[in-house]
């Protein structure tokens, strides 16, 4: 009878094991712009091939460099790595002898197998061996199988580790520790706000000059926000010329460069932009300096203002895809609040 009453008390500690056990993952592991590839020597120049065709985001500084880079590790590697933040694993060539293929039979159930090597090839899942992870698998019966699928496939997989990324990034560079300070200042004086990571400071700003510098050192970053009253660039043209004329006006010695410059319409929020890739320069100094940049430029309708945001890094040798990315998040948090 005892044993009776107690069971509802049993079956609730039992659910509250259950639950906690769900949070006993520990978090992911890895640079978020590196895919873990697990596969055989015999399938990697497939497996390659199709992730290449998949993820082609490529910045120019003026070099070309890849948002993300594909690291190939052997199966046999499968079980210290599974736990990376971003992990591909798979197979491809159906024979007997093929690790990637034998790995594949362990770790699918039978049906679910038996169904990818007929129709879908492709797996995405999160938080499989640890939390804040995408896991996909490739299991596919042919290399014609697997490469058929890129049209379809191609912007949903790219879509999933944007949002990896995004969404770890976000977690990094806008925790408890931001230059909330800061935030506040610019939102009273200005009236608008954006979230501000730790270590950035106010460079320059004043409202007479409609100009907000912002940069942060190591490497060296600037973001720099400018508004004019009125519509502004309410063509492709004359976004281009507003594009291109701005940095001499408001940074000093600085321009855009012709190569590999590229103007684009898209969404800011919930308005329409113009948005600006490609290369800056110093101009009239004795130690020149450069790198990538984007632009955004759009009207706010309410308060009649032409917002331009821009954003710059100078890290000479070095990979700038990861802090490119970083400063993309910050500028898009951009709001006008007056």
């Amino acid at each position: 009878m005892n044993i009776l009453k107690k069971l509802p008390f049993l079956i609730f500690i039992i659910f509250l094991v259950f639950l906690s056990s769900c949070d006993l993952k520990r978090e992911a592991l890895g640079s978020d712009n590196d895919i873990r590839v697990i596969c055989s020597e015999i399938d990697k120049p497939i497996i390659q091939k199709y992730l290449k065709s998949i993820f082609t985001d490529t910045l120019f500084n003026p070099e070309p460099e890849p948002y993300y880079h594909l690291k190939f590790s052997d199966i046999s590697t499968y079980n210290a790595l599974k736990e990376q933040s971003q992990v591909i694993v798979g197979a491809v060539l159906r024979d007997p002898g093929n690790a990637g293929y034998q790995l594949m039979k362990k770790i699918l159930p039978q049906d679910q197998f038996e169904s990818m090597e007929m129709d879908d090839p492709i797996i995405l899942a999160k938080n499989v061996h640890a939390n804040k992870q995408l896991f996909m698998i490739i299991n596919a019966s042919t290399k014609d199988q697997l490469m058929a699928t890129v049209p379809s496939k191609k912007n949903f997989i790219r879509k999933q580790f944007f949002d990896q990324f995004e969404d770890r990034q976000s977690r990094y560079i806008f925790g408890d520790d931001r230059n909330k300070l800061l935030e506040d200042s610019l939102n009273t004086e200005f009236g608008w706000s954006i979230k501000i990571p730790w270590g950035w400071q106010r460079l320059r700003a004043g409202p007479d000059s409609k100009f907000v510098w912002l940069g942060k050192e190591m490497p060296f970053q600037w973001i720099g926000i400018s508004w004019e009253n009125g519509k502004l660039v309410d063509d492709e043209l004359r976004a281009g010329d507003f594009i291109w004329s701005w940095p001499k006006a408001h940074y000093g010695n600085i321009q855009f460069h012709e190569y590999k410059f590229d103007l684009k319409k898209i969404s800011f929020g919930n308005t329409n932009a113009y948005r600006a890739n490609g290369i800056w320069e110093t101009i009239e100094l004795k130690e020149s300096k450069g790198g990538p940049f984007r632009s955004y430029v759009f009207y706010d309708e309410k308060n009649d203002r032409t917002y331009h945001l821009n954003y710059l890094i100078h890290h000479p040798g070095n990979e700038k895809t990861l802090f490119m990315r970083q400063m993309d998040l910050i500028v898009k948090t951009f709001t006008v609040s007056k």
